[in-house]
């Protein structure tokens, strides 16, 4: 069967559509809020409901948790779990992976008991399981100069993810992939490949305005982005990457060129998060670290009080691949109309639309560990948390917040500047979860498809049919002709 250039078009649009329909989009979500209080079903519920209402976005109906425990337990399973229930909000668990075995025991119990309680309706919502978030970043040379906090090295991490991987066999959740969440710089090196290669995909976090120790302006963060994403692709042993932290401060200090401000944070949604959205699966940071407190830096896209206004126009701009979605369904339906009349590909420009706002204060609250009769490893893998969250600045990864993650402390302030911000509403001991999809330079070519019958589509047309490639893979795209 032949095809005309109209034809291929539309079929790429639709197909585009789909597949930035599948995506996971979300936010990251701590176990305490910014003043350390724990986070209860009820709130769990409302922070989902506002994410998934959000004013000019569509489809943020993930979260990412830090920590199995609920704060305030010793190993009580996390209320955001009976919260996403209630919601139908996909989740990426996390375990805290910094505070030692004892303390990852609790998280393994948590775990169990929310098996035991939740079953089936936990493993249908289920995106993944995430062992530890950053751990390999805060060991590494860099997380120690930066004053990140405690880590936990991959032999460690490896071992964990055995003991996971024992605990879910022959449950509802046996079935469910398994990742680990770390900056990029962990991911580039070498020493960590063994952990590469026991996950399902790869999970990592991001943060052009923390990387000070180079050019980071607001005009260049998206090449900071997708240079650090090519790099991860190129350690990732051909799994998947997701991007489980990510977002610029609408408040705060400088960091080098890169300055806070709702404008900037505005653009960086534009450039990096409307494009990746549509591409990848992500966690953005954050939805709301501002409440009761606000703390610097502050990355929610909402601001102290919960709403479905957003501090800045989350609309993805028109001709980005996110906005193009939204329309991708007409103009398959308008390329199909004019089959026969290669001109019609012109329908076919219309980009995806899709926006997502995530919140790393949200993350990094929910990796500290919750507090509890284990009281000095809680605040261990609290304060190991927050240093993380912001040690990640300097390693490019991405910030934690400290309304969603652990309360940020003075030496993982310090390691801001080269890690990712600390969130305030996660709880002593953070977790993270999300989906990842294949990763894709935005940069990178992919080869025309011709038809036999008309010319190859070309300019608007051929954008959209690469960009079907570049998320659906060659083959899968030819297998559908």
């Amino acid at each position: 069967m032949k095809f005309t250039t109209a034809q291929i078009v539309g079929l790429a649009a639709a197909l585009s559509s789909t597949a930035a329909a599948d995506l996971v989009k979300g936010f990251n979500y701590g176990s305490t809020d910014s003043s350390n209080q724990p986070i209860t079903q009820s709130q769990y519920e409302d922070l989902f409901k506002t994410a998934e209402g959000l004013k000019g976005t569509a489809g943020f109906t993930s979260a990412r948790l830090y920590t199995m425990i609920q704060a305030g337990t010793p190993n009580s399973p996390i209320e955001a779990i009976p919260a996403a229930i209630a919601q139908n909000t996909k989740l990426l668990l996390g375990l805290w992976a910094s505070a030692g075995q004892d303390q990852f025991n609790q998280e393994l119990t948590a775990l169990k008991s929310a098996i035991d309680t939740y079953g089936s309706q936990l493993g249908d919502l289920l995106l993944g399981i995430s062992v530890g978030s950053e751990d390999l970043y805060r060991d590494s040379i860099m997380g120690i100069q930066a004053n990140a906090g405690i880590g936990a090295g991959p032999d460690v991490i490896l071992s964990y993810i055995k003991q996971v991987k024992q605990l879910i066999s022959g449950t509802a959740l046996a079935n469910t992939p398994i990742t680990h969440v770390d900056t990029w710089t962990a991911w580039v090196n070498g020493s960590n490949a063994d952990v590469v290669s026991s996950i399902d995909f790869v999970s990592v976090d991001l943060y052009p305005y923390f990387q000070n120790t180079m050019a980071n302006s607001i005009d260049v963060a998206k090449n900071l982005f997708w240079d650090a994403i090519d790099q991860t692709q190129a350690n990732a042993q051909g799994k998947d990457i997701w991007v489980t932290e990510t977002g610029w401060p609408v408040s705060g200090p400088n960091e080098n060129q890169a300055v806070a401000s709702l404008a900037n944070a505005k653009t960086y949604w534009d450039e990096v998060g409307c494009d990746i959205f549509t591409k990848m699966n992500t966690f953005w940071y954050t939805l709301q670290d501002a409440s009761p407190v606000t703390p610097s830096p502050s990355f929610g896209v909402v601001g102290s009080q919960l709403s479905t206004t957003p501090l800045f126009d989350l609309t993805c701009p028109a001709g980005s691949s996110s906005s193009s979605s939204s329309s991708s369904s007409s103009a398959a339906a308008t390329s199909s109309s004019s089959s026969a009349d290669p001109s019609s590909s012109a329908a076919a420009t219309s980009t995806e639309a899709t926006t997502s706002s995530s919140d790393p204060a949200s993350s990094s609250a929910a990796a500290s560990t919750p507090s509890s009769s284990a009281a000095a490893a809680a605040t261990a893998s609290s304060a190991a948390v927050s240093a993380d969250d912001v040690a990640k600045s300097s390693a490019t990864s991405g910030p934690a917040s400290t309304s969603e993650a652990a309360p940020a402390t003075s030496s993982a302030a310090a390691a801001v500047s080269s890690a990712a911000p600390v969130s305030s509403e996660a709880p002593a001991a953070p977790s993270t979860t999300t989906e990842a999809a294949p990763a894709t330079s935005a940069a990178e070519s992919v080869a025309p498809v011709e038809s036999t019958t008309a010319p190859v589509a070309t300019g608007a047309a051929a954008s959209v049919v690469a960009s079907t490639l570049s998320v659906l893979g060659l083959a899968a795209f030819v297998s559908l002709l």
